[in-house]
C-alpha cells in the first residue's frame, strides 16, 4: 500500500536517550550553630549575609555561626545552607528553647486563636498582635425569596464573594451566618446540611455581606497586616492557610472554641504581647547537634541534613563556644563526639567532607594530640584561629567557615582538582597565633593544615591534607575529586533503575561513563598522559553474573587517578666554574 501525504514538517518518537553524565555544584556547605531565630527543624538554604541576618537574625553572645558565614561568602561563597541549634528538649538541665505565645478569646471568653513566634527564643517575646473587625467592604441583596430549607439565594451581584467567604444574611429582624461552597452566576451556595430555618424576603429587603476580621503583627522594626479572616476550614481566607503561609513573624493555630459562629472569632484587641520564648542557648548539648530523625518536618541538627544531596561540605563553627559557654557540654570531650558524628555522616554518605575546628586555646602541641584522635579521608583540620575584620570584635574565631569559602572559590574558578591552598583568607587581620617554619611543618606532618602570614602576600591558607593516615587519602583535593565523581554517577545513572538488565544496558553503561570520565581527564581532574592511564571504567558479565542480576544489581567498576598537589618546591643552585689555565698562573 503506498501512502501519500502533503510535503511537511512531521515528528516521529526516536530512541530514548540515557542523560549526559555532569559533575554537581561543590562548595556547598552546612553551617550548624547557634542564632537568634530561625527553623530549628530544617536547613535553610542562605546566598548572602543579607539574607542570613533575614532569617536568622542577629545574636550578641558572642557565637561564631553569623562571622563564620560572613567568611564564608568573603572568601568565594555564593550559596550554604544553615541550620540552627537550640536546646530543644528537656534532658535534666532547666532551659530549653520554647516559642513566644499568647492565647485569643472570642465573644464568650473562650480561647479560640493561638498565636506563637514562628521560631524559638526570646527574640519573640517583644511582638505584639492585634485582632480588628472592619465594617464590611461590599453589599449586596437577595433579588428572590429565599425559604426554609434552601441552600442558596440569588443575589444582585456575587463580586466579591468566594468560596468559603463567611457571610451574613439578615433582614430587619434576624440574621443567619453560612460558608459559601459555591459561587455560580448570580447565585450563592452553602452547605446543604446547613439550610435555612426561616424565611428572608427579597423585599425586606435582605442584605448580604461577607464578615471577616483582620489580624494586624508587630515589632519595632517590621508590620503584617491580614485582612478578611475567617475561621472557617474549608475557606481560602481561613487564617491558618493565609497567615502561616504569609507571615515572617508568627504561626496561628485555630483552637476550634465551641461558640457558634461568628461568635467564635477572636474578639477586637490591641498590642498583645508574645511571653514565654526561651533561646536554649546556654544549656545546648552534643546531642542537640548530633539530632534527630523523627519524620518530615521534625529533623534535627546532623540527622536532619544527611539526605541534602546539594551538600558537600560540613561546618560546625559554634563547638567551640559551647565548650567555654554552654552548661551541656560537659568538657572538650563532647565536641570530640559531635566531631566524630560529624565524620561518621561524611563516611556513610561519601559525598561531603567536614571541615573542623581545634577547641578554644589549643597550643600546638594540643592541636596535634587532639588530631591523633581521628584518622579519616572525610575531614580536615585548621589551624589556629583567625582574627576577622568584623563580627567578633577583635575576638579570635574558629577559621572553618573562611577555609569553607576558599574550599568554593577554588572550585568555582577551577574546579574539585584544585587543592585549597595558597589562597588569600579574605576577611582576616590577624591570627590567634603566629607559627614559625619548623611549627608549620611538625603541624603539616600531622596532617593540620595551617594558615599562615606572608609580609608580602598577605593570610593564606598553607596546607591541603585530610585527617587520614592512609598516603592514597591524604591530600583534601584527592578526596574531593572522588567524592564529586561519585556524587555525579549516583545522581546521573538513576535512570539505570529497572531498565533491562543485560549486555545492552552494560555497554550503555560504559560508553556514557568513559565519555564522562575522559571529559573530566581534558580538563584536568586526573592524571595520566592517555586516558586509559587516567581512569578505567568495566561493566560486563564477568562482573555483573548471574547471580548478580538475579539480585537485580547491576556493578561497574570504576578506578580513578586523581592529581596530588605539589607540596614542597625542591629548587638546586649549582655553580660552575671554568679554571682557565693561564701562562701568569693566575
Amino acid at each position: 500500500m503506498v501512502m501519500t501525504r502533503p510535503p511537511g514538517v512531521r515528528f516521529e518518537r526516536g530512541p530514548a536517550r540515557a542523560p549526559a553524565l555532569d559533575l554537581l555544584p561543590s562548595g556547598v556547605p552546612v553551617f550548624l550553630g547557634l542564632a537568634e531565630r530561625g527553623p530549628t527543624n530544617e536547613a535553610v538554604r542562605i546566598t548572602g549575609i543579607g539574607e542570613f541576618h533575614e532569617v536568622f537574625g542577629r545574636l550578641d553572645v558572642g557565637s561564631y555561626l553569623a562571622p563564620s558565614v560572613d567568611g564564608f561568602f568573603l572568601n568565594g561563597g555564593t550559596e550554604c545552607y544553615v541550620v540552627r541549634i537550640a536546646h530543644l528538649f528537656e534532658r535534666g538541665r532547666k532551659e530549653i528553647a520554647t516559642k513566644a505565645s499568647a492565647r485569643l478569646r472570642d465573644d464568650d471568653k473562650q480561647n479560640t486563636l493561638m498565636v506563637q513566634a514562628i521560631s524559638e527564643g526570646a527574640w519573640g517575646n517583644p511582638i505584639r498582635v492585634g485582632v480588628l473587625h472592619p465594617p464590611p467592604t461590599m453589599q449586596t441583596f437577595i433579588t428572590v425569596d429565599a425559604h426554609v430549607d434552601d441552600n442558596s439565594v440569588m443575589v444582585k451581584s456575587t463580586y466579591g464573594f468566594a468560596r468559603g467567604t463567611l457571610v451574613r444574611i439578615f433582614d430587619d429582624n434576624e440574621s443567619a451566618y453560612r460558608v459559601l461552597t459555591h459561587v455560580e452566576g448570580r447565585t450563592l451556595w452553602w452547605n446543604e446540611k446547613e439550610p435555612l430555618d426561616r424565611d428572608f424576603l427579597s423585599s425586606a429587603p435582605t442584605m448580604i455581606e461577607p464578615v471577616g476580621f483582620d489580624l494586624t503583627v508587630e515589632t519595632h522594626t517590621t508590620r503584617e497586616v491580614f485582612r478578611s479572616l475567617n475561621l472557617a476550614r474549608q475557606s481560602p481566607q481561613f487564617i491558618e492557610r493565609v497567615v502561616n503561609g504569609r507571615s515572617r513573624l508568627v504561626t496561628v493555630t485555630s483552637l476550634d472554641s465551641a461558640t457558634p459562629m461568628p461568635g467564635n472569632m477572636p474578639v477586637a484587641v490591641q498590642d498583645v504581647v508574645l511571653e514565654g520564648g526561651e533561646d536554649g542557648l546556654f544549656t545546648v548539648a552534643a546531642e542537640d547537634f548530633i539530632g534527630a530523625d523523627l519524620g518530615p518536618g521534625n529533623r534535627f541538627g546532623l540527622a536532619g541534613v544527611a539526605e541534602i544531596e546539594a551538600v558537600d561540605l560540613v561546618v560546625l563553627p559554634d563547638l567551640p563556644w559551647c565548650v567555654q559557654n554552654s552548661s551541656g557540654f560537659k568538657s572538650v570531650k563532647d565536641m570530640e563526639i559531635v566531631q566524630q558524628a560529624a565524620i561518621a555522616q561524611c563516611e556513610e554518605r561519601r559525598d561531603r567532607m567536614a571541615i573542623l575546628d581545634f577547641p578554644p586555646d589549643t597550643n600546638p602541641t594540643g592541636a596535634m594530640q587532639w588530631r591523633r584522635l581521628f584518622d579519616t579521608s572525610y575531614a580536615a583540620f585548621y589551624y589556629p584561629y583567625v582574627i576577622p575584620s568584623a563580627g567578633t570584635k577583635g575576638r579570635p574565631m574558629p577559621p572553618s567557615g573562611h577555609v569553607a569559602g576558599v574550599y568554593a572559590k577554588c572550585d568555582h574558578e577551577q574546579g574539585v582538582y584544585r587543592a585549597p591552598a595558597n589562597e588569600e583568607v579574605e576577611g582576616v587581620v590577624d591570627l590567634e597565633l603566629f607559627l614559625q617554619q619548623q611549627d608549620i611543618g611538625t603541624l603539616n606532618s600531622e596532617g593540620i593544615n595551617c594558615i599562615q602570614v606572608f609580609s608580602q602576600r598577605g593570610i593564606r591558607l598553607w596546607g591541603a591534607r585530610t585527617a587520614a593516615s592512609d598516603p592514597v587519602l591524604r591530600f583534601v583535593n584527592v578526596r574531593r575529586t572522588i567524592a564529586a565523581i561519585s556524587r555525579a554517577l549516583n545522581s546521573g545513572l538513576q535512570w539505570v533503575i529497572f531498565e533491562n538488565n543485560g549486555p545492552d544496558l552494560w555497554a550503555t553503561i560504559s560508553r556514557d561513563v568513559y565519555f564522562f570520565l575522559d571529559q573530566l581527564w581534558r580538563l584536568g581532574y586526573l592524571r595520566g598522559q592517555a586516558a586509559d592511564d587516567a581512569f578505567f571504567v568495566k561493566c560486563d558479565d564477568e562482573l555483573n553474573t548471574e547471580e548478580t542480576r538475579k539480585a537485580g544489581q547491576v556493578l561497574i567498576d570504576v578506578g580513578l587517578a586523581p592529581f596530588r598537589p605539589a607540596e614542597y618546591i625542591g629548587i638546586r643552585v649549582v655553580q660552575e666554574v671554568d679554571v682557565l689555565s693561564r701562562e701568569d698562573g693566575i
